[in-house]
């Protein structure tokens, strides 16, 4: 079973593969924000420490969303990502 964990909140929960990190966040009590849901407002942006590997594989339109913010390389958009191994995350600033 993965293990996501959010250092910004000193949070670790088991979570089933496949799992969204946005309903993970509905479910749990986390400092990750989300405003639209789709990938279209950064809200949500989180900065993935460890375990990037295990987190699904970013759609063209997460890759140029990240782009037009100036993103850095390890951050990701939480409402895009399914987690299928141990992740480590921190909220973006």
């Amino acid at each position: 079973m993965p293990k996501v964990e959010i250092t910004t909140d000193n949070l670790t929960l088991d979570v089933n593969d496949g799992y969204a990190l946005i309903d993970m966040c509905e479910d749990h009590d986390t400092s990750i924000l989300f405003g639209c849901r789709d990938g279209a407002c950064g809200a949500c942006m989180v900065k993935v420490v460890k375990g990037a590997e295990n987190l699904s594989k970013m759609q063209d339109d997460e890759k140029d969303f990240l782009e037009t913010m100036a993103a850095e390389e390890d951050e990701r958009l939480a409402c895009q990502c399914k987690v299928h191994g141990d992740v480590v995350l921190e909220v973006s600033e």
